[in-house]
């Protein structure tokens, strides 16, 4: 995912996480007057006011329960991220630790290819080991 698409995404969560806090802080004020009023009211009105608060109840409960499976499916998005991110981390270090061996292998390479380069100049083509003994002589006779 592009960095551009993980702003909005990030955004729009925090901004439907905030909405959605303040929809249940306002159900549960209402609720709470609603259920002042009908303690205040009268017998007639408030077995009225008894059938609506008990209706309030349950839209607020069901709210309450559609937030607690967002915040499941939020907290299994997090694990999933979580694990994607040490995964990708132990892989990191595995390449991290194959590392030095890969730049111990070229220089190695390099100190061979140079040695055969050597040889190679003083008019011999052969192997390593010769090429080392060659190019040993010839730096050995020219001092």
């Amino acid at each position: 995912m592009a960095t551009p698409e993980v702003r909005r995404l990030r955004h729009q969560m925090g901004g439907v996480v905030r909405e959605y806090e303040g929809h249940l802080l306002r159900l549960e004020g209402q609720l709470l007057v609603l259920r002042a009023k009908a303690q205040r009211a009268g017998e007639d009105v408030q077995a009225k006011l008894a059938g609506l608060l008990t209706q309030a109840e349950r839209e607020v409960e069901a709210a309450r329960d559609l937030g607690r499976t967002a915040l499941a499916g939020l907290e299994r998005a997090a694990e999933a991220a979580r694990t994607c991110l040490s995964d990708l981390k132990s892989r990191l270090d595995d390449v991290e630790a194959g590392g030095p061996g890969a730049v111990q292998k070229g220089r190695a390479v390099v100190r061979r290819a140079t040695i055969e380069a050597k040889a190679i100049r003083h008019g011999v083509r052969v192997g390593l080991r010769v090429a080392r003994r060659v190019s040993r002589r010839k730096k050995a006779a020219k001092g």
